[in-house]
C-alpha cells in the first residue's frame, strides 16, 4: 500500500502529539506510531480543547498546512468534535480545502449530542452517568458545549456543505456490542433507553452517519473505545512490539487506511 499523509485530529477535551516526558500518551492511542511504522506520514495537532468549532477548525487548518510540502495530498481521520472541526475547514478555508482528499469522521456528532444536551440542560438518568470531568469542563466552557447540542449540531450540518473533491466517509460507534470493560457503557445503555437508538455513549448512530455518505460497518466500541481506551485496554507506547497480536483498534485504523 502506497504511503499517506495522514491527519489525526482529536475530539472536545483532547490533545494531539505532546512533548516528552509525555509523549507516550496519545489521544489516539497508539495510533500514530503504529500508522508511522507502516510507512506512513502522520500529522497530530492540537487544537483549543474546549473551543468552538469555528476556532479549533481554524486551528487545524492552520496546524496542518504549516507542515505539508508543496501540493501535498492528506486524509483526514477525525474522532468525535475533530471532525466537525475538519468539515468547518474544508467548507471554509479554501487552502486546506484543497489538501483535501479524504475524510474520515469515526463517532462525529454531525447533528450532536444527546450528553451535551444533558450537560447544558441539567438533566438526570443522562448526567448520572457522565464522567464528573467532563461536565466540569464543559460547563466552564461553553462554547465547546454549545457547539456540541442536538440544536446547534443541526444546524450546523444543513450550513455545511460537503465540497466537490472531497471524499467523506463516516464510522459510527456501537457501545452494545462491546461490554462492561467499556469506560462508557452505562451511559451508553442509558441513552439506548432513552433514545431508542444504537449509540456509542455520546454520539448516535443517527448523528454519527450522514445520508449520501460512505458508511463503514459500525464498530462494537464505545466512544472511548473508538480511540483505543477501555478498561481493558493498555497504553500502548511509541514503539513496535511485533511479537504481540495488533490490538483491535488499531486493527480497525489500518482498515481505514486500506480504502483510502
Amino acid at each position: 500500500m502506497a504511503a499517506r499523509t495522514l491527519i489525526l485530529a482529536h475530539g472536545v477535551l483532547g490533545f494531539g502529539s505532546l512533548p516528552e516526558p509525555l509523549g507516550l500518551l496519545n489521544y489516539f492511542n497508539g495510533v500514530a506510531a503504529h500508522l508511522r511504522r507502516a510507512g506512513h506520514g502522520v500529522i497530530a495537532p492540537t487544537v483549543n480543547p474546549v473551543g468552538s468549532v469555528v476556532q479549533r477548525g481554524n486551528e487545524l487548518a492552520g496546524a496542518v498546512l504549516s507542515q505539508l510540502a508543496p501540493g501535498e495530498k492528506i486524509h483526514v481521520i477525525a474522532h468525535s468534535m475533530g471532525g466537525l472541526d475538519a468539515r468547518h475547514a474544508i467548507t471554509h478555508i479554501p487552502e486546506f480545502r484543497a489538501r483535501v482528499a479524504t475524510l474520515v469522521t469515526i463517532g462525529t456528532p454531525h447533528r450532536g449530542s444527546p450528553v451535551a444536551d444533558a450537560i447544558a440542560g441539567s438533566a438526570g438518568e443522562l448526567l448520572a452517568h457522565v464522567p464528573t470531568f467532563v461536565v466540569d469542563h464543559l460547563r466552564a466552557n461553553s462554547e465547546a458545549l454549545r457547539d456540541l447540542r442536538t440544536d446547534v449540531g443541526r444546524h450546523f450540518d444543513d450550513t455545511t456543505p460537503d465540497m466537490p473533491g472531497v471524499r467523506y466517509i463516516n464510522v459510527a460507534g456501537d457501545a452494545s456490542r462491546g461490554g462492561n470493560e467499556l469506560l462508557l457503557f452505562q451511559l451508553a445503555a442509558a441513552i439506548g433507553r432513552l433514545r431508542n437508538e444504537v449509540n456509542d455513549g455520546v454520539v448516535t448512530r443517527t448523528s454519527a452517519l450522514r445520508d449520501g455518505h460512505e458508511h463503514l460497518p459500525d464498530w462494537p466500541v464505545d466512544h472511548a473505545g473508538e480511540i483505543g481506551w477501555s478498561f481493558d485496554s493498555a497504553l500502548l507506547a511509541e514503539v513496535g512490539l511485533p511479537l504481540l497480536p495488533t490490538p483491535p483498534h488499531l486493527a480497525r485504523y489500518d482498515a481505514v487506511v486500506a480504502i483510502l
